[in-house]
């Protein structure tokens, strides 16, 4: 079993440095610096264009300033792959990461998707027809709002960049599927017991990036962006009480991760804050959006804005016992109006697809009787927790974990409840709707056909006696949809279509990946994969080694 770390508290909050520190990470020395005689140096929001508003730095005045090729932001997979190949290909680099370390929410994923890689094809899982399969259903699933061009060459370099990865000290321990599929195109990192699941990656990564001879500069956070002739020429950070300009002669690579944190982008891209719980390193607040979009960057087409992770519950950490139990399995599921709403099923085959279901609801409810809550402790859930947990294997720590939520007064987590009239009152259900729903479902369970959901008859589980327990579930979201429209170079386009010059975005700050969900049932570690693939992509490009460059 795999550490059950809080994908999203992790590096949040007053602990975050110690956590941080305590990886071993942050040992990152800054280059000396060449002061710029010339510097560009900010005061606060802009007034020339009315896009300064998609920043407010506040006031601030320039202290120091530095000159590099390449100024990379963000140090997740994206920044840490561009800044690697950035150095790589000889440009003097800098990559600027907020945290005290590098990793962001890199740290907490499990693998990468990938096509024709050498390992798929040395363990027989690479047909002929996989990538062309492949393409045309993610295509398809994302209803083609995805950047078909962009998504093709993510497709076919995807393969190489498993190999360039590999000989930058990244470790890959095979390919395996989350979701039952038999492509097998999910990359699994090498894993250390009692660490997250991507403590190994980051960490090889980190030491990529020195070894290429990048500068990690930790503890910088970036505030602003500087534009000069309509092209882009510093990003302005600060270090402590500090402010520092880091100018860019070839390219500013955005990687801070979309904006998972930003409640107010969050609703500005259509979705309910207060029914998300973001998850992963904290932090992810828009800056690489923002300041391409107050660059003259505009947003590439997209219905939806997040990748749900399906249920998730304020207070009980990814990867934990409880967490599985309460959220991940395919038990019984009512929204505010004691009804049901989706396949619970769908936990497990779309964990995208049910967490869009849950966000549309105004509260998500998750019931268990003490049956079903005594089988996962002595013989496992019906699913698992992706590779932190597997299917069958007992939750030993089940009732423990349980009892130090409710000792902590989590008002998330309720039970035991003897009677339906109870449980009812305890959650503020009307008593008589809950019963005729648990009625009917029973019905289902019994005759083994589900008539509202179709649920598979093997997941039809009866709530036939108490005592009952009910969790109340969040939509977990580990990175958003809704980044900058970009070319193949990652570089980022203006209204007119034209790249706007030296500013490139990648990861979850770049768009054109999704259409309006995670293709998690075809392309499990899309996200990652993209990161990776528009990193190292924007990082060619500032080389002068991009498709405009040759074509």
């Amino acid at each position: 079993m795999k550490s059950g770390m809080d994908r999203r508290s992790f590096l949040t909050g007053a602990a975050a440095t110690g956590a941080l520190a305590a990886f071993g990470l942050a040992g990152c020395t800054e280059k000396a610096m060449e002061a710029s005689e010339g510097s560009m140096s900010g005061s606060g929001v802009g007034t020339e264009t009315d896009a300064s508003s998609y920043l407010n730095p506040g006031s601030y005045t320039v202290g120091e300033t530095a000159n590099y090729d390449v100024v990379v932001v963000g140090g997740g997979g994206a920044g840490m792959s561009a800044a690697t190949r950035a150095a790589e290909l000889g440009l003097e680099t800098v990559l600027l990461e907020q945290h005290p370390t590098t990793g962001g929410t890199s740290l907490f994923t499990e693998g990468l998707f990938a096509l024709d890689s050498h390992i798929q094809k040395e363990n027989g899982k690479n047909p002929a027809d996989l990538g062309y399969d492949i393409y045309t259903m993610a295509m398809d699933y994302h209803h083609w709002y995805a950047n078909g061009n962009l998504f093709r060459k993510y497709c076919n370099d995807s393969g190489g960049d498993i190999a360039w990865m590999e000989e930058q000290g990244i470790v890959f321990t095979g390919t395996s599927t989350m979701c039952g599929n038999e492509y097998n195109t999910w990359h699994l990192y090498e894993y250390t017991e009692g660490q997250p699941s991507g403590y190994n990656y980051v960490t090889q990564w980190a030491a990529a990036v020195e070894a290429a001879g990048a500068t990690i500069v930790t503890g910088s956070e970036a505030v602003d962006i500087i534009v000069d002739d309509g092209a882009a020429k510093a990003i302005v950070a600060k270090e402590g009480d500090t402010y520092k300009q880091y100018n860019a002669s070839k390219g500013i690579i955005l990687a801070t991760g979309g904006y998972s944190d930003n409640p107010d982008m969050i609703r500005e891209f259509g979705k309910n804050p207060d029914r998300i719980q973001p998850m992963g390193a904290g932090g992810r607040m828009g800056f690489g959006i923002n300041a391409a979009r107050k660059a003259g960057g505009v947003l590439a087409p997209s219905p939806g804005c997040i990748v749900p992770y399906g249920g998730c519950i304020p207070g009980i950490d990814y990867g934990t016992h409880l967490y599985c139990a309460s959220a991940f399995q395919p038990y019984f599921w009512v929204n505010q109006d004691a009804k049901r709403f989706v396949n619970e099923y769908y936990a497990e085959r779309n964990f995208s697809f049910s967490g869009d279901a849950q966000a549309m609801q105004d509260r998500v409810i998750s019931i268990v009787t003490q049956a079903q809550m005594d089988t996962m402790h002595e013989h496992g859930g019906t699913f698992g927790c992706g590779e932190y947990i597997h299917a069958g294997e007992p939750l030993t720590m089940l009732w423990d974990q349980l009892k130090e939520q409710q000792d902590a007064g989590n008002e998330a987590v309720h039970g035991p409840i003897d009677t339906i009239d109870e449980l009812a009152k305890e959650l503020g259900l009307d008593a008589d709707a809950l019963k005729s729903e648990i009625n009917a479902y029973n019905g289902y369970c019994k005759e083994k056909k589900d008539l509202e959901f179709n649920k598979d008859p093997q997941y039809l589980f009866a709530l036939d006696e108490g005592p009952y327990y009910a969790f109340e579930l969040k939509v977990g979201i580990f990175s958003t949809v809704g980044g900058m429209k970009i070319n193949n170079d990652c570089q980022v386009l203006d209204e007119k279509n034209m790249p706007i010059a030296n500013l490139y975005a990648t990861g979850c700050d770049a768009g054109g990946l999704y259409g309006d969900a995670y293709d998690v049932s075809i392309c499990e570690g899309s996200c990652q994969g993209f990161a990776v693939f528009t990193g190292k992509t924007a990082a060619e490009a500032c080389a002068g080694k991009g498709e405009s460059a040759t074509a």
